[in-house]
């Protein structure tokens, strides 16, 4: 009996979330008040402000009213302060987007919506999720992001690459060693002051290099049959002692650790670092726009292959769970969850595709004889949503492509060179040993590329690693891997 109700109750609950797009959303008169808050989204912004009329125009004419209110993030690092904001009650955005898994401490507190049952009945959200965003809703279903696999790519501008005799040989076989002539000669010929840099960690670079040294995975089985992170793997000593020549040299900018991705893209956009790594398609279409606005077109990026060695592939994808994306509160009334969802879905369908990835009409693009003409404003416009470029109307014609060739490149590398992570959730009670043995590993780990700590203390810091937890989180990874 109890079995029946529950499939009652569980089949009442998809019949609401489908009823609820038939019925449409809201009324001309009462639309539906939905608020959002996102990273780097400002509410006076223009293209803000475009963007959310269309997109609230778009929905109307399909049925569906509601009324988008964008909020402006608490002062200090977004990251930081919006999690903690949202879970004190300090600020209580409608959909609120989170990156750097900063969402596990507000789901453990049950403050954001599980999506199942709406992903399940939509038509256009579904349509859009590659393999591994299927993947991580399966096991958190609590972030939506509609977007290619999130993999990093290193690139350098034409003209600076133009200059180099290594170039064409880093590229027909960029094995480590000619990856590291080739930033020898970027250096030595004064093509930049430094070949490669980083923001607060060596994050970006570990995407040129991970798999060549056989680092594949965040989770490894090292020799004695037992799982840990990849952090006392023999493979990321290789590493770290190959960045520390990078260092040594001048290669890598000794200012790594401190800088911000501000800091770091103003250093690529200045012509101090030459090779930077980005984001494959909308960031590195970011990158692409800007220094051929600096450079004009032999200044336009071309992307690079990751290093080959042990393996070769970009930065592992962790398919666990979506580390970004967007969340629908699970406080709001049954009626706002409803509108926030449809916000998704519309975002994801041919027509909301179309408002995200071109803007508005009139002010970032106009239509000309049929055909999709940009205005100026375009060039440095992103997309408030989902930045996937799949799904616009497929009878629309653009006066260039969305994306520029060095982004619809990265893509490609991206989708050629992929690789799955191996990686586990770690439960809230290993939580503070998974915080101490990452705390344990940056130390060390900048002490050794900085040269502050010789690898004669590469045991010393195993040993506390795994004091400090590392040997109890290497258990439990022995209860959930195989």
């Amino acid at each position: 009996m109890k079995k029946l109700v529950s499939l009652l109750l569980a089949c009442a609950m998809l019949l609401a979330v489908s009823i609820s797009f038939a019925d449409g959303i809201g009324t001309p008169d009462n639309p539906v008040v939905v608020t959002y808050l996102c990273k780097d989204v400002l509410p006076d912004e223009v293209d803000t402000a475009s963007v959310m009329e269309a997109v609230e125009a778009g929905m109307a004419a399909q049925g569906n009213y509601v009324d988008i209110v964008v909020l402006e993030a608490p002062a200090g690092k977004y990251i930081d302060v919006v999690p903690l904001a949202f879970r004190t009650g300090e600020i209580n955005p409608d959909i609120i987007y989170f990156q750097g898994n900063t969402d596990i401490p507000v789901v453990a507190e049950n403050l954001l919506l599980d999506l199942t049952d709406y992903v399940a009945n939509s038509t256009y959200v579904k349509k859009l999720m590659g393999g591994h965003s299927v993947a991580r809703m399966a096991n958190s279903p609590y972030l939506l992001w509609l977007a290619p696999a999130s993999v990093s790519v290193p690139a350098i501008r034409k003209d600076v690459a133009a200059k180099l005799t290594t170039f064409e040989t880093l590229l027909a076989d960029p094995t480590v060693d000619n990856y590291y002539n080739f930033f020898k000669e970027i250096k030595d010929s004064g093509a930049a002051v430094y070949a490669v840099g980083g923001d607060g960690s060596t994050g970006r670079l570990d995407s040129y290099f991970n798999h060549a040294f056989g680092v594949t995975s965040t989770i490894m089985k090292g020799e004695d049959g037992k799982y840990n992170y990849y952090y006392i793997s023999d493979a990321e000593k290789a590493k770290l002692q190959f960045y520390a020549k990078l260092y040594a040299e001048g290669l890598l900018d000794p200012d790594y650790i401190t800088m911000t991705w501000d800091t770091l893209e103003q250093s690529f956009y200045e012509g101090e670092t030459a090779t930077i790594c980005g984001r494959a398609g909308d960031v590195v279409q970011v990158y692409d726009v800007k220094v051929q606005s600096l450079f004009g077109e032999d200044g336009a990026l071309v992307c690079m292959p990751p290093a080959k060695g042990v393996s070769q592939a970009y930065k592992s994808v962790d398919v666990t769970k979506e580390e970004r994306g967007f969340g629908i509160n699970a406080t709001a009334s049954k009626e706002v969850q409803d509108a926030a969802f449809a916000i998704f879905e519309f975002m994801a369908s041919p027509e909301g595709r179309k408002i995200d990835l071109l803007g508005a009409e009139g002010v970032h693009y106009n239509v000309e004889d049929g055909t999709v003409v940009y205005t100026p404003a375009w060039d440095a416009y992103w997309a408030r949503w989902f930045p996937t470029t799949e799904g616009l109307p497929e009878d629309i014609k653009l006066a260039k492509p969305v994306m520029t060739e060095a982004a619809t490149e990265s893509l490609a590398l991206a989708a050629k060179y992929y690789a799955d992570d191996i990686n586990v959730a770690v439960p809230d009670e290993l939580q503070p040993l998974y915080a101490a043995v990452v705390s344990v590993y940056n130390e060390y780990s900048s002490d050794f590329i900085r040269g502050v700590r010789s690898f004669d203390d590469w045991d010393e810091f195993v040993a506390k690693y795994n004091e400090v937890g590392g040997a109890q989180l290497s258990e439990y990874f022995g209860t959930v891997l195989p």
